[in-house]
């Protein structure tokens, strides 16, 4: 299941950026990042009360902050920060050689409009890095017993440079031989919901003709059962694959009419089975390589313009994102279609909705 790669009628990307967010949480006024840096990841709580004789840098932060809690957080410099030195890897690359060495807590200070780290003290279970202390709850090995566990060895990684082994965000990857589409998850009990939707789905016994949707193949957890990851059967597509980029003025109109019953009817059938699809969107589905609608990501959340916050993870949310789908597929002068060449989608999930 590739990811989109699209090379037209969108304007250039930035560079990929060498580090990665890996979340934060929004309070009143203040918020906590958690950013790797190579395979180390540090916990940065901001606030107004980091800034001291700062009124420029504390204007700086409560701009950054305002667009961050307002989800227009897209541009880079709001996440900017000096890096550390790149290591260089050699050899067989797999998910545990990506995985954090360490978890630290720093705590920032600005002093007279100068930043200052003035202390990095560890975080976390620093004698397993695998991740935090289970809970039972949350755990693979007894929440389901459909889908296949795998480690972080378990699962190779292709590269081409061993110096930026840490700024690849795996996706195509191998395991026992078959490529799979990995995507990671930001929290264990993230892959609870999207887990069980696939349970149902497999459980069902409908093909992948009969039921045009991703398939979950297994999934990638650290020794004590909590979900570092997916494994979903790999979606071969010509590129850039999704939708969104598939579709065009020149595309037959016995085409888009076929797009639109294959996803129609999946959603049907996903809503006869519990399973609703969340964030429903052009981005979404995948065109394979027959020219077939498949439907991906049934982790939850929405995207704004597609399904409004109030209907999320909602049967009527869907319908609503389904409308709004058709009307992107048939009508060439759709809003949403103009909007999403531009590169303006907008996603927040059910912690940004509270």
């Amino acid at each position: 299941m590739p990811s989109p790669s699209p090379s037209r009628s969108r304007s250039p990307s930035p560079p990929p950026r060498p580090y990665e967010i890996r979340g934060f949480e929004i309070g009143g006024d203040s918020f906590d990042i958690n950013i790797r840096v190579n395979s180390v990841r540090f916990d940065i709580p901001l606030s107004p009360d980091n800034f001291e004789r700062s009124p420029k840098a504390l204007a700086l932060f409560k701009k950054i902050f305002s667009r961050v809690k307002s989800d227009d957080d897209a541009d880079p410099d709001v996440w900017a920060y000096r890096l550390a030195p790149k290591k260089i890897h050699t050899g067989k690359l797999a998910l545990a050689d990506l995985k954090a060495s360490g978890y630290f807590e720093c705590e920032y200070k600005v002093l007279k409009e100068r930043p200052n780290i003035t202390t990095v003290k560890p975080w976390g279970r620093q004698d397993d890095v695998d991740g935090p202390c289970a809970d039972k709850e949350w755990d693979m090995r007894t929440y389901q017993s459909t889908f296949p566990l795998y480690s972080l060895e378990d699962v190779e990684v292709p590269y081409t440079d061993g110096e930026s082994i840490h700024d690849i965000i795996p996706q195509r990857v191998f395991v026992n031989g078959k490529t799979c589409f990995y995507k990671s998850c930001y929290s264990p009990w993230d892959a609870l919901e999207e887990v069980t939707k696939y349970c149902k789905i497999a459980q069902s016994g409908l093909s992948i003709s009969d039921l045009r949707t991703s398939r979950l193949s297994g999934i990638v957890t650290y020794r004590d059962g909590l979900a570092r990851g997916l494994l979903y059967d790999w979606i071969e597509t010509k590129d850039p694959g999704t939708l969104t980029w598939a579709i065009e003025d020149d595309v037959p109109r016995s085409q888009k009419n076929k797009w639109t019953l294959q996803i129609r009817d999946t959603v049907r059938k996903l809503h006869s089975l519990g399973v609703v699809w969340g964030d429903v969107k052009a981005d979404n589905v995948l065109i394979d390589m027959d020219k077939n609608a498949v439907v991906i990501d049934l982790e939850g959340g929405t995207t704004r313009g597609w399904v409004d916050r109030e209907l999320l993870g909602t049967i009527e949310g869907d319908q609503q994102g389904l409308k709004r789908l058709v009307d992107f597929i048939l009508n060439d002068e759709s809003p949403l279609r103009l909007r999403n060449r531009i590169g303006s989608d907008c996603e927040y999930d059910s912690e940004q909705e509270e």
